[in-house]
C-alpha cells in the first residue's frame, strides 16, 4: 500500500523514502514510491511538480491498479529498492491548494443560492465552478456581488480548513460553512488566501460559470 503524505500535509514538500516499483513506458522511465509526496491531476487540480534525486519528474495514476497509486514519470532510471529523495516545487503547491480551496468556498455559496453543481476547474488563469443555470438567466450581478462578500467575509474570518476519513472517502470541511468529497490539497485556513476576486460570472448554453482568481498569502 503506498502512503500518500499529500492527503496528508499540504505543506510537506520533500521526503525520503524508497523505489517500490520502476518500469520503462513509450514516454520513459517511470517509478513508484513507497511514500508519495505529488498530488497527481484530478479533481480540477493540476498535477505537482518536482524532483526525484534531482531528476525532473511528474506524476501520473497507474490507471490498472485497483488501489489509489501514483507513479512519477522521470528523467531518469531508478531501481526497486533504491533510497531517493524526492521534492516538489512548494511555490506551486501552495497556489494550486489555494486555488482548490477558494473553489470549495465559491461553489459552497453558489450551491446554498440554488444551482447545482457541474465541474470544477482549479488550474492557474482559468479557475472556474460551473452549475446549471436553471430554466430563468439568473441576476448575474446580484449573485456576483453576494458570493464575492461571502466569500471575502469567511477569508477575512480566517476559517478552518481540514479532512477527515469517513470509511473509503476522504471529506474536506470548511468550518462552520460545507463540507465535501475531496482528493486534493488544501490550505490549513481561509486566512492563507490573498488578492480572492471573481473574475466573470456568465450564463452560456445553459450553463452558469463562476470564475475566480486567487493566491496563497
Amino acid at each position: 500500500m503506498q502512503h500518500h503524505i499529500y492527503l496528508e500535509d499540504t505543506y510537506r514538500f520533500t521526503a525520503t523514502t524508497r523505489v517500490v516499483e520502476a518500469g520503462r513506458s513509450d514516454l520513459g522511465p517511470w517509478v513508484t514510491l513507497e511514500d508519495n509526496i505529488f498530488h497527481p491531476q484530478g479533481g480540477g487540480q493540476p498535477s505537482d511538480l518536482g524532483t526525484v534525486d534531482q531528476a525532473p519528474a511528474r506524476p501520473f495514476r497507474d490507471a490498472e491498479a485497483t488501489e489509489h497509486v501514483v507513479r512519477l514519470s522521470c528523467e531518469r532510471e531508478f531501481a526497486v529498492g533504491d533510497e531517493v529523495t524526492s521534492a516538489i516545487d512548494g511555490d506551486l503547491r501552495l497556489r494550486h491548494a489555494a486555488l482548490h480551496t477558494c473553489g470549495h468556498v465559491v461553489d459552497g455559496f453558489v450551491r446554498a443560492m440554488g444551482f447545482r453543481h457541474r465541474v470544477s476547474n482549479h488550474f492557474p488563469g482559468q479557475a472556474r465552478i460551473e452549475f446549471d443555470a436553471g430554466e430563468e438567466k439568473p441576476d448575474l450581478q446580484r449573485l456576483a456581488a453576494e458570493v464575492e462578500e461571502k466569500t471575502r467575509q469567511a477569508i477575512e474570518a480566517d476559517r478552518k480548513v481540514y479532512a477527515e476519513t469517513r470509511g473509503d472517502l476522504r471529506v474536506v470541511t470548511v468550518d462552520g460553512m460545507h463540507e465535501d468529497p475531496c482528493g486534493g490539497t488544501h490550505v490549513a485556513s481561509l486566512g492563507e488566501l490573498a488578492g480572492f476576486s471573481l473574475r466573470s460570472v456568465k450564463v452560456k448554453g445553459g450553463v452558469l460559470k463562476v470564475g475566480y482568481t486567487v493566491e496563497h498569502a
